[in-house]
């Protein structure tokens, strides 16, 4: 299995019960396609270099998994379904 960071930037707006339904979303998708979460988490509110969607500000939460290569595409999948979720990327770790 190979190692990666799920980096997701969440409308500022969000209420912390919606951070949780999206960190569960996110847990449900990685340990239905065979992976394991190893560390989930919100960093904090910060000013965004640039505005996304109206938004100046955003919610930086990061996952960090391991899983089969075809994981980061489904939660590429389902990541750009929601609505919460402003702006994501997966990055793949050294081993």
């Amino acid at each position: 299995m190979k190692k990666y960071d799920l980096v997701s930037i969440l409308r500022p707006t969000a209420e912390d019960s919606v951070v949780n339904e999206i960190h569960e979303n996110i847990t449900e998708v990685i340990t239905s396609n065979g992976g394991n979460v190893q560390e989930q988490g919100v960093w904090q509110k910060r000013k965004l270099a640039y505005q996304i969607e109206t938004f100046n500000e955003g919610i930086y939460t990061i996952t960090s998994f391991e899983g089969p290569a075809n994981l980061p595409n489904e939660l590429d999948r389902v990541l750009k379904i929601s609505d919460d979720v402003i702006r994501h990327k997966v990055l793949k770790m050294e081993s």
